[in-house]
């Protein structure tokens, strides 16, 4: 028949125990600690994923924002230069029309005086010359 033994149930129950607490002392808990000082540091190489893409999507939306800003003021800066540049281009032919104007105004006056100073002479020339056509004529 079956029987129990005492004695070797105890130290089957003592073995037990000891090799219980070797295990948990040696094995378990530096395991256990490990694995969640492992667990601790991909906690925390998540959230520091995590914290990085906000950071990454915040600079996208800044630097979005930015370039929309920077693109309307590169839009009014170039409108600006343009009515400048109008603006200047309707000074400068103005002034080169008024110029222009004031040169022929001067070459008219010019050439009217040349002109009666050409009939003067023209008129002191034909008398000179009628005098002098007379006298061969006549001497």
């Amino acid at each position: 028949m079956l029987s129990i033994n005492i004695s070797e149930l105890i130290w089957t129950i003592i073995n037990f125990f000891l090799l219980y607490f070797v295990l948990k002392r040696f094995l378990f808990d530096p395991v256990c600690s490990f694995m969640d000082a492992r667990q601790a540091k991909i906690d925390a190489g998540l959230d520091a994923e995590k914290q990085a893409r906000q950071t990454v999507e915040q600079n996208r939306e800044r630097l979005a924002a930015e370039k929309a800003e920077a693109r309307v003021e590169a839009g009014r800066l170039l409108s600006e230069a343009e009515r400048e540049l109008e603006s200047r281009h309707a000074e400068v032919l103005s002034t080169a029309r008024d110029e222009r104007a004031r040169q022929l105004a001067e070459g008219r006056a010019q050439l009217n005086g040349q002109s009666a100073l050409d009939e003067e002479a023209l008129r002191e020339q034909s008398g000179e010359l009628t005098a002098l056509l007379t006298r061969r004529i006549l001497g």
